[in-house]
Protein backbone atom coordinates (compact mmCIF):
# COMPACT_ATOMS: atom_id res chain seq x y z
CA UNK A 1 0.00 0.00 0.00
CA UNK A 2 2.87 2.27 0.60
CA UNK A 3 4.79 1.80 -2.66
CA UNK A 4 1.02 2.34 -4.21
CA UNK A 5 0.71 5.65 -2.54
CA UNK A 6 4.42 6.84 -3.42
CA UNK A 7 3.54 5.70 -6.65
CA UNK A 8 0.59 8.07 -7.04
CA UNK A 9 2.12 10.73 -5.13
CA UNK A 10 4.70 10.33 -8.17
CA UNK A 11 2.38 10.62 -10.85
CA UNK A 12 0.63 13.64 -9.03
CA UNK A 13 4.02 15.44 -9.21
CA UNK A 14 4.72 14.84 -12.59
CA UNK A 15 1.47 15.61 -13.85
CA UNK A 16 1.86 18.86 -11.84
CA UNK A 17 5.51 19.65 -13.06
CA UNK A 18 3.83 19.05 -16.94
CA UNK A 19 0.96 21.22 -16.22
CA UNK A 20 2.87 24.26 -14.87
CA UNK A 21 5.07 23.84 -17.62
CA UNK A 22 2.80 23.51 -20.58
CA UNK A 23 0.75 26.40 -19.13
CA UNK A 24 2.35 29.01 -21.15
CA UNK A 25 2.57 29.46 -24.84
CA UNK A 26 5.45 27.32 -25.82
CA UNK A 27 3.89 23.76 -25.03
CA UNK A 28 0.36 24.67 -26.95
CA UNK A 29 -0.99 22.25 -28.90
CA UNK A 30 -2.53 23.43 -32.11
CA UNK A 31 -5.82 21.90 -32.22
CA UNK A 32 -6.28 21.06 -28.42
CA UNK A 33 -5.63 23.99 -26.48
CA UNK A 34 -6.89 26.47 -29.47
CA UNK A 35 -4.26 28.62 -31.80
CA UNK A 36 -1.74 30.74 -29.99
CA UNK A 37 -0.56 34.29 -30.73
CA UNK A 38 1.77 33.61 -33.35
CA UNK A 39 -1.10 31.29 -35.20
CA UNK A 40 -3.50 31.79 -36.95
CA UNK A 41 -7.20 30.37 -37.84
CA UNK A 42 -7.37 28.77 -41.16
CA UNK A 43 -10.35 30.64 -43.22
CA UNK A 44 -12.31 29.89 -45.74
CA UNK A 45 -13.09 33.70 -46.28
CA UNK A 46 -11.19 35.28 -49.48
CA UNK A 47 -9.14 38.43 -49.99
CA UNK A 48 -11.62 40.86 -51.53
CA UNK A 49 -8.21 41.82 -53.88
CA UNK A 50 -7.78 38.16 -55.59
CA UNK A 51 -9.37 38.26 -59.06
CA UNK A 52 -12.99 36.28 -58.84
CA UNK A 53 -16.40 35.61 -59.90
CA UNK A 54 -19.30 35.05 -57.61
CA UNK A 55 -16.46 34.70 -54.90
CA UNK A 56 -14.88 31.87 -56.61
CA UNK A 57 -11.25 32.44 -57.18
CA UNK A 58 -8.82 29.82 -59.49
CA UNK A 59 -7.67 27.32 -57.78
CA UNK A 60 -10.29 27.04 -54.97
CA UNK A 61 -10.43 23.41 -53.82
CA UNK A 62 -14.03 21.62 -54.98
CA UNK A 63 -15.50 22.28 -51.24
CA UNK A 64 -14.90 26.18 -50.84
CA UNK A 65 -16.72 26.60 -53.95
CA UNK A 66 -19.52 24.42 -52.74
CA UNK A 67 -19.47 25.71 -49.32
CA UNK A 68 -20.29 29.24 -51.29
CA UNK A 69 -22.60 28.37 -53.76
CA UNK A 70 -24.36 25.42 -52.46
CA UNK A 71 -24.52 21.91 -53.97
CA UNK A 72 -27.39 22.46 -56.59
CA UNK A 73 -25.71 22.02 -60.02
CA UNK A 74 -25.31 20.13 -62.90
CA UNK A 75 -22.52 17.98 -63.18
CA UNK A 76 -20.41 16.38 -66.53
CA UNK A 77 -17.06 15.29 -67.01
CA UNK A 78 -14.12 15.05 -69.40
CA UNK A 79 -11.89 12.50 -69.99
CA UNK A 80 -10.13 14.68 -72.60
CA UNK A 81 -7.70 16.81 -70.81
CA UNK A 82 -7.47 19.28 -73.83
CA UNK A 83 -5.87 22.46 -72.43
CA UNK A 84 -6.34 21.79 -68.83
CA UNK A 85 -3.50 19.01 -68.76
CA UNK A 86 -6.05 16.70 -66.84
CA UNK A 87 -9.56 15.22 -67.22
CA UNK A 88 -12.28 17.68 -65.71
CA UNK A 89 -15.76 18.52 -64.40
CA UNK A 90 -17.72 21.38 -65.80
CA UNK A 91 -20.23 21.87 -62.86
CA UNK A 92 -23.21 24.40 -64.60
CA UNK A 93 -25.08 26.30 -61.60
CA UNK A 94 -28.13 26.87 -63.81
CA UNK A 95 -28.08 30.42 -63.27
CA UNK A 96 -25.38 31.47 -66.05
CA UNK A 97 -22.59 30.38 -63.51
CA UNK A 98 -20.42 27.16 -64.95
CA UNK A 99 -16.89 26.08 -63.26
CA UNK A 100 -14.64 23.87 -64.55
CA UNK A 101 -12.46 21.56 -62.00
CA UNK A 102 -9.71 19.49 -62.30
CA UNK A 103 -10.08 16.22 -61.27
CA UNK A 104 -6.64 15.35 -60.65
CA UNK A 105 -5.88 18.60 -58.65
CA UNK A 106 -9.69 19.01 -57.34
CA UNK A 107 -9.01 22.84 -58.27
CA UNK A 108 -10.99 25.13 -59.98
CA UNK A 109 -9.59 25.73 -63.39
CA UNK A 110 -11.70 27.93 -65.21
CA UNK A 111 -14.89 30.09 -64.70
CA UNK A 112 -17.36 31.40 -66.75
CA UNK A 113 -20.02 33.81 -66.07
CA UNK A 114 -23.62 34.65 -68.54
CA UNK A 115 -25.94 36.03 -65.83
CA UNK A 116 -26.39 38.93 -64.34
CA UNK A 117 -26.71 37.09 -60.70
CA UNK A 118 -23.08 37.10 -59.72
CA UNK A 119 -19.98 39.82 -60.31
CA UNK A 120 -16.48 40.27 -60.48
CA UNK A 121 -14.76 41.14 -57.39
CA UNK A 122 -14.58 44.60 -58.37
CA UNK A 123 -18.43 45.22 -59.05
CA UNK A 124 -18.52 44.31 -62.26
CA UNK A 125 -21.61 42.12 -64.11
CA UNK A 126 -23.19 41.28 -67.47
CA UNK A 127 -24.49 44.00 -68.96
CA UNK A 128 -22.19 46.73 -68.51
CA UNK A 129 -21.30 49.36 -70.94
CA UNK A 130 -17.75 48.57 -72.38
CA UNK A 131 -17.13 51.94 -71.49
CA UNK A 132 -17.32 51.48 -67.73
CA UNK A 133 -15.81 48.21 -67.78
CA UNK A 134 -12.59 48.76 -70.29
CA UNK A 135 -11.65 52.05 -68.59
CA UNK A 136 -11.54 50.77 -64.90
CA UNK A 137 -9.30 47.33 -65.78
CA UNK A 138 -7.39 49.52 -68.34
CA UNK A 139 -6.31 51.76 -65.25
CA UNK A 140 -5.02 48.58 -63.26
CA UNK A 141 -4.08 46.31 -65.81
CA UNK A 142 -2.39 45.70 -69.31
CA UNK A 143 -4.25 44.30 -72.18
CA UNK A 144 -1.96 41.27 -73.76
CA UNK A 145 -0.99 41.25 -77.21
CA UNK A 146 -2.55 38.97 -79.57
CA UNK A 147 -0.04 36.19 -81.11
CA UNK A 148 -2.30 35.96 -84.15
CA UNK A 149 -1.87 39.54 -85.41
CA UNK A 150 -1.41 43.00 -84.60
CA UNK A 151 -2.51 44.50 -81.61
CA UNK A 152 -3.83 43.60 -77.99
CA UNK A 153 -6.55 41.64 -77.29
CA UNK A 154 -9.26 44.25 -76.29
CA UNK A 155 -11.09 43.21 -73.36
CA UNK A 156 -8.68 40.60 -72.13
CA UNK A 157 -6.92 41.53 -68.92
CA UNK A 158 -3.47 40.35 -67.46
CA UNK A 159 -4.17 40.06 -63.67
CA UNK A 160 -0.51 38.53 -63.15
CA UNK A 161 0.42 35.09 -62.16
CA UNK A 162 -0.63 34.18 -65.41
CA UNK A 163 -4.45 34.81 -64.56
CA UNK A 164 -6.70 36.44 -67.43
CA UNK A 165 -9.79 38.16 -67.25
CA UNK A 166 -11.83 38.17 -70.23
CA UNK A 167 -14.64 40.45 -71.03
CA UNK A 168 -16.37 39.13 -74.23
CA UNK A 169 -18.95 40.99 -75.89
CA UNK A 170 -20.54 39.38 -78.64
CA UNK A 171 -21.04 35.80 -77.37
CA UNK A 172 -23.02 34.62 -79.73
CA UNK A 173 -20.51 34.57 -81.97
CA UNK A 174 -18.58 31.91 -80.18
CA UNK A 175 -15.54 33.47 -80.02
CA UNK A 176 -13.82 35.63 -76.79
CA UNK A 177 -11.90 37.49 -79.32
CA UNK A 178 -13.67 40.95 -79.61
CA UNK A 179 -14.21 42.62 -82.67
CA UNK A 180 -15.31 45.80 -82.74
CA UNK A 181 -16.32 46.99 -79.53
CA UNK A 182 -18.30 50.30 -79.15
CA UNK A 183 -18.50 52.41 -76.13
CA UNK A 184 -22.10 51.40 -75.64
CA UNK A 185 -21.51 47.74 -76.36
CA UNK A 186 -22.61 45.19 -73.38
CA UNK A 187 -20.67 42.70 -71.27
CA UNK A 188 -22.13 39.39 -72.25
CA UNK A 189 -19.63 36.90 -70.97
CA UNK A 190 -17.21 36.84 -68.37
CA UNK A 191 -14.25 34.36 -68.02
CA UNK A 192 -11.37 33.99 -65.82
CA UNK A 193 -8.77 31.42 -66.53
CA UNK A 194 -5.09 31.00 -66.73
CA UNK A 195 -3.33 32.33 -70.20
CA UNK A 196 -2.34 28.93 -70.66
CA UNK A 197 -5.51 26.73 -71.35
CA UNK A 198 -5.82 28.98 -74.09
CA UNK A 199 -4.60 29.32 -77.42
Amino acid sequence: MKKLSLIFALLLAVALLVWSFCNNETCRVPGINGPSQNETKPSLQHNIELPSIAGICLDDAAEIVEMILGDEYEESFSHIEGHFGEPYYIRNYGDGLSIIIGQNTGKVLEIELSSTKYETWLGDRIGHAAEEVLTKYRKKYTEPETIHSDGKLEGWFDLGKGIVLIFDFNKDDNMIVNTDITPDSKVELIKLTKMQYLD
